[in-house]
Formats: structure tokens, sequence, C-alpha cells
């Protein structure tokens, strides 16, 4: 019987394809898009005084027992527990087209996109400092309501920690001219936080295996 070596003369056939003496296969990244936690996470604190909702919606006047020109803005939690090891080449953060009321990208500016992080949602984290990666998530009510935290992502894997968390809020909490400047992000019911609302899709080139 005639003996093959891996490495020597012709080819090693794999699968329906020849590989040639010291070929390696080519790694394929991974896509994987993971809803908002839609739960006890996530929903809305106002910027100017200590209280939470679970509504996921930015604005100005959204209670009109809110004093004058407090706003409020949108917590979201991502799990990254499902996620195949490898680098985290991109994650973009993006949402279907929200409700707008008033006019919340002429009156209070851009809304933004920032990384996160908190163990439990409450309304202590109404002025929270944000850790560092940023982006603008929409400029109009045309969108898109989408963007790039991949940075905020990879310092999650590198520190081991279990979730991917932002915050999204406009330039200014409010105007003071006592109508509701709102983007609000919901299914069917704006007070109702569901999975899915938000979509974090995170690309990764998985780990060699060993």
């Amino acid at each position: 019987m005639k003996k093959w070596r891996l490495g020597s003369v012709a080819a090693l056939l794999l699968g329906g394809f020849v590989l040639g003496p010291g070929t390696v296969q080519a790694q394929e990244p991974v896509t994987r898009v993971l809803p908002n936690q839609g739960g006890a996470m996530e929903g809305h604190t106002p910027r100017g005084f200590r209280g939470m909702g679970t509504g996921l919606f930015v604005g100005d006047n959204l209670n009109p027992g809110f004093p004058n020109g407090d706003g409020v803005q949108i917590f979201l939690t991502f799990d990254l527990r499902g996620l195949p090891d490898g680098e985290v080449r991109s994650a973009v953060l993006r949402a279907g087209s929200p409700r707008i009321q008033g006019n919340p990208f002429r009156d209070l500016g851009v809304l933004r996109g920032e990384e996160i992080r908190y163990r439990r949602f409450s309304p202590a984290l109404w002025d929270k400092a944000p850790r560092g990666a940023g982006c603008i998530f929409a400029e109009s009510r045309a969108g898109p309501f989408a963007c790039d935290l991949t940075e905020a992502v990879q310092r999650s894997r590198a520190d081991g920690y279990a979730y991917a968390q932002f915050r999204l809020r406009l330039d200014k909490a409010g105007d003071g001219d006592g109508r509701p400047d709102m983007v609000m992000f919901f299914k069917s019911n704006s007070n109702a936080n569901e999975p899915g609302i938000f979509e974090l899709t995170v690309e990764i080139m998985p780990a060699e295996a060993n």
C-alpha cells in the first residue's frame, strides 16, 4: 500500500479543497446581531434630576410634571457572552426609524451614543460620566440611526465585562420653550421596552484553534 506523508509529495485533499504543502485555510469573520436586553437593565432617566422610566426615548418636556428644560436620555445593554472568541473587527449600533415629536435635532442638537457601564439601572445614572468611546447616532430626523461603537465592545471583551452598554442623548437637555422635542424608539407601546428595538451588529475574526 502506498503511504502518504503530510507536507510532502503532492497535496492533501480535505473537504473538497486541495491544499498544497504549507497552505493555511483562511479564517472567515463571523457576524452576530445582538438585540438590546429589553428588560430591567435599560430605560430612560431625566438629565436634570434623579428619576427613571422604562421607555426608550430622548429629548425634552417628556412629562408636563418635569421642570421645563429638563430632558431625558436612553440607557441600553447588550449581552456579549454568546459571542465566539476572537478579535472584534467592528460593532455597529442601529435602530429602525423612530417616532419624532417636535424638532429635537433643530432645537437640541445631535443624538450621540456613548460608552457607559453600570451594574444596575437606577435613578443614580442621570449624571454618570461616560467611559470614552462615542459616536454620532443621528443628526436629523432622516437618520440614519446607526453608528460605530467598536472600541466600546473591544474594551468590554478585553476587560472580561459581560455587556456592552451605551447611553443615547442629545447635545442639549432642553430648550426651555415648554414644548416636547422627542425621539422615541418602540415597537407598539412607547412605554414598553422590548428586545430588538436596537441591534448591535458585531463582526469577529475567530481565534485560531490550537
